[in-house]
């Protein structure tokens, strides 16, 4: 049987910054969020409504227009930070001229992750979901990630709907003037195509490049491992343990088997 690792929270270090819980799939080898971007709770089925989180358009910040009761407005933005609340309703894209370099890398202008965590790849999303039990919503609560069904919000009407049903999880990647995401339904899951002001679901992964702002972050050599009584240990199952590492980081994991 294969061991699933769950962070329960983040590396700290000399720069103590806000804390992001956070899963890992050993069979992908990646470290995500363990909740959609503005869930209150890890999910505890495909449809829990807690879990569902917000509806994001494409290359936008966290500026309130993803909250799922946020007002809409028909005017298209001519920036990329609109500077108001509303959902932007549309025929493709919420911007008067398209801009591709929006939510690209963990420096992205409009990244609306947390510090350290940005839009995953079309390869990411796509490598996550081979790696599930079966290609449908059971196969993907069923991975590390929990993912749930929370629906999407028409760019014509503002209107969420298919909850429960169905998800669209977004990418950073482009196809030309749409967006790629990963669907999901109660029967199968794929790759596709989006509108950019469409609104989608976002589950941000973890950036493993070194961050020119993290100049303290140089090895990941563990040094020990501490119960949290502060006792040496090996490493086991079903117990909360603490890595340390050389460069004075430290993870707190739980390791299931």
């Amino acid at each position: 049987m294969k061991n699933l690792i769950i962070f329960l929270s983040v590396v700290m270090s000399s720069s103590i910054s806000a804390q992001v819980t956070t899963v890992y799939n050993p069979i992908t080898g990646e470290t995500w969020m363990d909740r959609n971007l503005g869930a209150t709770q890890i999910a505890t089925s495909f449809d829990d409504v807690n879990a569902y989180g917000d509806l994001y358009q494409w290359g936008r910040n966290t500026d309130g227009h993803q909250i799922r009761t946020s007002s809409t407005t028909s005017i298209l933005s001519t920036t990329n930070s609109p500077n108001h609340s509303d959902f932007i309703l549309a025929n493709s894209d919420w911007l008067t001229v398209s801009d591709d370099n929006l939510w690209q890398d963990v420096n992205g202008i409009n990244n609306p992750c947390p510090l350290g965590f940005r839009l995953p790849t079309e390869a990411e999303l796509e490598a996550e979901r081979l790696s599930w039990i079966s290609n449908d919503a059971a196969g993907a609560f069923a991975s590390p990630l929990k993912l749930t069904v929370g629906g999407a919000r028409s760019r014509m009407s503002g209107a969420i709907g298919n909850v429960g049903t169905f998800v669209g999880y977004r990418t950073s990647d482009l196809n030309g003037l749409q967006s790629r995401m990963l669907g999901i339904s109660l029967t199968t899951s794929f790759m596709g195509d989006r509108d950019r002001a469409d609104g989608n679901c976002i589950r941000c992964i973890k950036d493993e490049t070194l961050s020119l702002t993290e100049p303290n972050i140089t090895s990941k050599e563990l040094v020990r491992i501490i119960d949290i009584l502060g006792r040496e240990s090996k490493v086991e199952c079903n117990k909360v343990l603490f890595y340390l590492y050389e460069d004075g980081r430290v993870e707190k994991k739980y390791l299931i088997k």
